[in-house]
């Protein structure tokens, strides 16, 4: 018999999804106040501009490699680290390229104390065509510090499922016209390239605090923005 969503996983699941899946539109301007999903804790909610989440299942139990082959588990990082990680893949045209850049941005912005504390990691959902080389190349872009994990998989799956995010999906591209972000098509060389085929992927950014709070992301969040709940994040170490 199929189990039935708690209160607070509907609560979470309305939050997540006011933006989450997108097939590389435009970035949404919704924002998400309010409601059981967010959390009471020692600071106020409305002091970060991202959504606070009230009873957060923790980091998932993700293990993936990165583009140099190295294992990484996000359930095993540092205590003081400020983990930062979102879904897509580099032949995305908008909303990949822009919250990476937007995520390099706020990077810059932090002391340098600060920054060391936070890591960034891409997950490709697109692993045929996002080979290690190919997603160095595109992360080295915005930010040389961006980890960049092989998803597409499994592990990915159960993850998405934990984080209350939709599956990743590839819809075949009916026009052919995709237009890929600058640099992203030199940098690519495929013995079997899938085309321009559409991965459409959630378009949250989750930020996980070393005191345990979770905060999501679901569009329209500036730089600015970003750098403020990242400090005040690392402030919980």
């Amino acid at each position: 018999m199929a189990s039935h969503p708690t209160g607070r996983q509907l609560a979470w699941v309305l939050i997540v999804t006011a933006s989450v899946l997108t097939a590389c539109g435009a970035p949404s301007n919704a924002s998400v106040t309010g409601g059981s999903g967010v959390a009471d804790v020692d600071r106020a909610p409305s002091a970060f501009h991202g959504t606070l989440l009230d009873e957060s299942a923790g980091r998932p139990d993700l293990t993936l490699l990165d583009t140099a082959g190295r294992t990484f588990s996000l359930a095993d990082r540092p205590e003081d680290e400020v983990t930062v990680i979102f879904f897509g893949y580099t032949h995305c045209p908008d909303v990949c390229p822009t919250t990476m850049a937007d995520l390099a941005v706020a990077g810059r912005q932090l002391p340098p104390e600060v920054r060391e504390q936070v890591t960034v990691a891409f997950i490709t959902e697109d692993p045929q065509r996002d080979t290690p080389e190919a997603l160095r190349a595109w992360l080295d872009q915005f930010d040389s510090s961006f980890l960049g994990l092989l998803g597409g998989n499994e592990a990915t799956q159960s993850a998405l499922a934990e984080l209350l995010l939709p599956e990743t999906t590839r819809l075949p591209d009916q026009d052919g016209v995709i237009e890929h972000p600058p640099g992203g098509e030199g940098s690519h060389d495929h013995s079997d390239d899938t085309g321009d085929d559409i991965v459409e992927h959630s378009a949250t950014v989750y930020a996980f605090g070393p005191g345990g709070a979770t905060v999501i992301y679901t569009g329209g969040t500036t730089p600015d923005q970003y750098a403020e709940d990242l400090a005040l994040l690392a402030q919980d170490s």
